[in-house]
């Protein structure tokens, strides 16, 4: 079995490397990226900060010691028992909100209607270009989808408001926005129509501010209207505890059941997906089979006399040399009958060749030493020829050293 790892040495490195880059990007990005939101930053919710904002009655009703809660999904599950649901500034009509609930179906609720249309700075992040008054028909739509039939006017001058229960007197310098023509209970009211509003359906109470400047934070700190807006909540509450939920998502800010598959699908958490599927695809093309004919192991490498001798004829195969390598066989082999019969020290091949003929024809044996010497002389770099001469250098020398005359086939 082969124990070798299914990856290469280069394929491991490129898969750690594309891991850490990929996580290091990752958490830089996760660091860096805001949160996405579809709501308007400077438009009529808890997050915004401009003129029409609500954040500061949100803040301060926190300080307050208040349980506020912006709603961003399942509002209705976030009101506990004695809750008030918050529809601050709704600009369509109320039903079911952005989370899918049934906003009505909630036992205590606070509609404030909306008044203002109101434009990015371009300059200024958080700030409002421009503010116009809606449409007076904006307001009785959602007014009628939470209290029925009435009408919205509009007075120019402040008027004097009048109330039912100890709540202070807000105070609203521009055009004033009311109500008339409702069955809502008048709670702040004015000779010209009703300011605050109640409405009581079974175990549900709906309370409906007409005019939402006290709210906002141009507004907010102007004479009583803190005082105002929070004994609105204190007397809903009734000397209860209650969270206070803002619904965000009539304006526009969702946050969606958490998911595994959905996190790994936003930016930038695809990233550790993307190298998920990576890493996969790389272990698969590691481990599947390859196509094709198999692959021949290397020839393990064989100990022993023969298998040395055979792979040294290989090396010598490889490198090419045979023309030398023959002529090197036959100095070497004359050389050695030149030692087996004593020949005199110091002659060289052709000197050496003569005299092992002239030994030979004393012995009554076939010569031929020095003619062989000469052709390996004169032969080319054809391996053939020299090849033909080193086999007769080969039997001279058995002829030689076993005195035998002559040859019947090869010994």
């Amino acid at each position: 079995m082969n124990d070798q790892s299914p990856f290469e040495p280069r394929i491991v490195v490129a898969l750690v490397a594309v891991a850490i880059a990929l996580f290091a990007a990752s958490l830089l990005l996760a660091g860096s990226s805001e949160r996405h939101e579809a709501g308007n930053r400077v438009g009529a919710n808890t997050y915004s900060n401009s003129a029409v904002g609500h954040l500061g009655l949100f803040d301060v009703l926190k300080k307050l010691d208040y349980e506020t809660v912006r709603g961003e999904r399942e509002v209705l599950a976030l009101l506990g028992r004695n809750g008030i649901l918050v529809l601050a500034e709704p600009t369509r009509s109320v039903s079911g909100g952005g989370s899918g609930d049934n906003l009505l179906g909630a036992e205590k609720i606070l509609v404030v209607l909306p008044k203002w249309d109101v434009q990015r700075n371009a300059e200024h992040d958080g700030w409002i270009g421009s503010a116009q008054l809606i449409p007076e028909s904006t307001a009785r739509i959602v007014l009628y989808s939470v209290a029925g039939a009435g009408d919205i006017v509009r007075r120019e001058s402040p008027p004097t408001f009048k109330t039912s229960l100890s709540i202070p007197v807000p105070t609203i310098e521009r055009q004033v926005q009311l109500i008339k023509g409702s069955r809502l209970k008048p709670i702040v009211s004015a000779d010209g129509g009703i300011l605050l509003g109640e409405l009581k359906e079974g175990q549900r109470t709906i309370w409906v501010l007409a005019d939402p400047d006290p709210f906002e934070n141009h507004g907010f700190g102007k004479g009583d209207n803190l005082a105002f807006a929070a004994t609105i909540f204190y007397r809903m509450l009734a000397d209860k505890p209650g969270a206070l939920v803002f619904d965000e998502t009539l304006h526009g800010f969702r946050h969606t059941a958490p998911s595994v598959l959905s996190f790994l699908l936003e930016f930038p958490y695809n990233l550790i997906a993307l190298q998920i599927v990576f890493s996969v695809v790389l272990l698969l093309m590691a481990s599947t089979a390859r196509f094709g004919k198999p692959e021949l192991p290397d020839r393990a490498l064989q100990t022993g006399k023969r298998d040395l001798i055979s792979n040294a004829a290989v090396l010598l195969d490889h490198a090419g040399h045979h023309a030398s390598v023959l002529r090197r066989y036959v100095g070497m082999v004359v050389q050695d009958m030149g030692r087996m019969l004593r020949a005199p020290a110091g002659l060289s091949d052709d000197e050496l060749a003569a005299w092992l003929d002239k030994t030979a024809a004393r012995r009554g044996l076939r010569t031929g030493c020095a003619a062989a010497i000469a052709r390996v002389a004169a032969a080319s770099q054809d391996p053939a020829p020299l090849l033909g001469e080193a086999r007769t250098i080969h039997h001279l020398r058995k002829d030689m050293l076993h005195g035998i005359s002559g040859r019947l086939g090869d010994h």
